[in-house]
């Protein structure tokens, strides 16, 4: 089981929301959506937004779709 914290997301368009994300979700290495790890094809990952004095945060291209 992954900690979990609340962390302010600036997302694109310039709202800021809080949510709650894995440590590996607020440093950009899983998607925020589903929590597949960077990777290929639908694994591939595109930025979504970023926590200041932390880095961006990413969906997977495959989670994008379906919102979409």
């Amino acid at each position: 089981m992954q900690a979990v914290d609340t962390y302010t997301v600036m997302v694109d368009g310039g709202e800021l929301v809080t949510l709650e994300l894995t440590q590996a979700q607020a440093e950009g290495f899983e998607c925020l959506t589903c929590k597949r790890l960077c990777g290929n094809g639908l694994s591939a990952f595109k930025p979504v937004g970023f926590i200041p004095n932390t880095g961006m945060v990413f969906r997977c291209v495959g989670c994008l779709a379906v919102a979409a």
